[in-house]
């Protein structure tokens, strides 16, 4: 690769670096305002998001608002997707940590990257979210969700093969929550 782009740093990383990516969007008729708040609120997943069930700061003693730094540790997870968590398989449920490597409140921007024990080369991989403004044509502000996700590393095709249509079943049902969410709160 020509460019001095890094992985981890305050832009998106480049679908070309990766083994494979996932991404979704959608239209949601709310504020962006409103749909950026559904997604910062980890307290309430349980309630909307059949993919990302739950997530915890983990690295935040004085509960102080997420930043770049912060740790999360998103349990569970399912693939596929559901707001079921009775009826979940053992194999169904994941676990994972992230490091929030990029956080823009006035733009609706979030972005994290694994931090798990396996060194980088052979599993990497950052998730960017971001809220955008649309306008209808008539003067009504609506957003746009949009979510993807890069792997890369050795392990990358291992998940590419074993769960990379469900990673992108669950991205979307997490853009459908967040777009019921906002409209229907």
């Amino acid at each position: 690769m020509a460019t001095s782009w890094a992985w981890g740093t305050s832009t998106p990383p480049p679908v070309s670096s990766a083994v494979f990516s996932i991404s979704g969007s959608v239209l949601i008729d709310a504020p962006p305002e409103k749909a950026w708040e559904i997604l910062m609120d980890f307290d309430s997943y349980k309630q909307w998001n059949p993919f990302v069930r739950s997530q915890k700061i983990l690295n935040n003693p004085n509960s102080e608002p997420l930043s770049v730094g912060h740790r999360i540790k998103m349990d569970p997870v399912h693939l596929p997707p559901t707001l079921d968590d009775t009826n979940v398989g053992f194999l169904q449920k994941n676990s994972t940590i992230v490091e929030v490597t990029v956080l823009d409140r006035e733009n609706h921007l979030v972005a994290w990257r694994t931090a798990n024990m396996l060194p980088r080369w052979m599993l990497d991989a950052e998730r960017w979210q971001m809220i955008n403004v649309k306008e209808d044509g008539h003067g009504k502000i609506k957003c746009k969700y949009e979510s993807y996700e890069v792997f890369k590393g050795i392990l990358a095709y291992v998940v590419k093969w074993f769960v990379g249509k469900e990673l992108k079943v669950a991205v979307d049902a997490m853009a459908q929550g967040i777009k019921h969410r906002a409209e229907n709160n």
